[in-house]
């Protein structure tokens, strides 16, 4: 399933994104880490940082949905990876793919809210699919920074720089 699921997302964004498989990195503990994917936009035109680039994390929801565990581990996997400096990338916005909202589990927590407010000053959006917009990138619940359907949203003024330390 989320194999397949990669590929899909792969397929329908490759026409806006360059994907790079596996990248390494290294956590601020000094532990080499591999995710899924890093994606870079093909035309950064229109974005207010000129390198931005997003690291993707997929997840098949049936091993995490309903199970707090399995949730939390993958958060916490996610926040691992959005302190990590990847080669050739530097720290940069993990994505959670599906997005968290698509889980059983996050239905049931009535502060969803805040839990992505929180999750995108960790470094941590959702790439999901929204029925306007097509597949999106989104942090703090509702911020869109580009969608398929319009393209560079909020992503022409946000620098998208990672932030540490005092906000």
């Amino acid at each position: 399933m989320e194999k397949e699921f990669k590929v899909e997302v792969k397929n329908t964004l490759s026409n806006d994104f360059d994907f790079y498989s596996e990248v390494q990195g290294t956590h601020f503990s000094g532990m080499r880490l591999r995710i899924d994917d890093i994606v870079v936009p093909k035309d950064i035109s229109n974005w207010k940082n000129k390198k931005v680039a997003f690291g993707i994390e997929y997840k098949d929801t049936k091993r995490i949905d309903g199970d707090t565990t399995n949730f939390t581990s993958w958060i916490a996997q996610c926040v691992d990876y959005a302190n990590t400096k990847w080669d050739n990338f530097g720290y940069i916005y993990i994505l959670t793919c599906p997005s968290i909202h698509s889980t059983s589990f996050i239905k049931e927590v009535d502060k969803e809210k805040m839990l992505t407010k929180v999750m995108s000053h960790l470094g941590i959006g959702e790439l999901k699919n929204l029925d306007r917009y097509g597949w999106s990138i989104v942090l703090q619940e509702n911020h869109r920074i580009w969608s398929e359907f319009r393209g560079v949203e909020s992503g022409k003024h946000w620098s998208l720089e990672r932030k540490f330390g005092s906000r």
